[in-house]
């Protein structure tokens, strides 16, 4: 959105296009202030040229562009919450179905897509199908975006093709800065991946997945060797309480017991985490909550009993089962 607007806003107009939409809207956080000043201001160019307003070019497609900025909430990246937000209600999580696609922004039908998406859809114009589909794997086609953090010697917006070794990316990253034992991909949702599994990823959604991982946005989070992973999973059921939307019962109160278990572990010595309790919580609300903000954050935190059960056992009960 800031260093090549037009890409965003030409897949949205082409979308449109397609779905036969009138109206495009750029829902942006506003904390990203610059972003929300590039876009108003490609957009104003765009209709300076004549590619934007009523019957563009004489071709008969009405087409119109807007910003919104959201107030931060990170619940609005579920999409129907998203909608809600825009339409000035408070940001919760609907019943699905009706999906958006029937019953969208104002009940009518609404596509929903992240930037990245937008963005690719000129390099698919440009190169057909099938020149876009031969960029990464058989069913991870095109390139992918990975953002990595300052414990990179080189952190930044990195773009490779889909099917890249993660080993790869993390060289031309210059590698670390200082002794890393896992990176969490894909947000505080994405899976916990310690160093000893990253050989064996590729950047697509089949390797992680297959791998018990999840690729998301590919943005990485570094933990270094010396966070306590505890009080990792501490600040992931944390950071689940103060988002969740408190529309469902799994989500809003299992991570907050879930808080609630890792802190009195932490803070008293003498008290040790029942894991058949923990694990029916994690499951309870991966299974049922109606999102993927609680459905999503056992993943992590299974990942994190799995791997690091050597570092958690001093906070868990003696002959504690392992995380299903």
């Amino acid at each position: 959105m800031e260093q090549r607007p037009h890409s965003v806003l030409l897949g949205m107009m082409v979308a449109g296009w397609f779905a036969g939409a009138e109206t495009g809207i750029l829902y942006i956080r506003a904390e990203y202030p610059d972003s929300v000043r590039l876009i108003d201001a490609a957009i104003a160019e765009l209709h300076t040229a004549g590619l934007l307003g009523q019957n563009i070019l004489g071709s008969g497609f009405n087409f119109a562009l807007k910003t919104i900025k959201g107030a931060g909430a990170y619940i609005c990246g579920e999409e129907t919450a998203l909608l809600a937000s825009i339409e000035g209600q408070r940001p919760e999580v609907r019943l699905r179905p009706p999906f958006p696609t029937i019953e969208g922004l104002y009940r009518k039908p609404t596509i929903l897509n992240n930037v990245e998406t937008f963005s690719n859809l000129h390099a698919i114009l440009t190169l057909g199908g099938k020149g876009y589909a031969a960029i990464g794997t058989t069913k991870s086609t095109g390139p992918k975006l990975l953002s990595l953090d300052s414990h990179f010697h080189k952190p930044g917006i990195y773009e490779v093709a889909m099917g890249t070794p993660l080993s790869e990316v993390v060289a031309s990253a210059g590698g670390f800065k200082t002794e890393i034992k896992a990176l969490q991909v894909g947000g505080p949702l994405g899976g916990i991946v310690p160093m000893n599994k990253i050989a064996g990823l590729t950047v697509d959604f089949e390797s992680f997945m297959s791998a018990g991982f999840l690729l998301g946005h590919a943005g990485v989070v570094s933990i270094p060797a010396s966070f306590p992973m505890i009080e990792y999973i501490q600040h992931l059921f944390q950071f689940t309480a103060d988002e969740s939307c408190g529309k469902c019962f799994p989500c809003r109160m299992g991570s907050t017991r879930g808080k609630e278990l890792i802190a009195k572990a932490r803070s008293d010595s003498s008290y040790k985490i029942d894991r058949t309790l923990l694990d029916d919580l994690l499951e309870t609300m991966q299974v049922t909550s109606l999102c993927a903000l609680g459905g999503g954050v056992p993943l992590p935190i299974k990942n994190a009993l799995q791997y690091f059960e050597e570092e958690l056992r001093p906070f868990l009960k003696t002959g504690a089962p392992v995380a299903r």
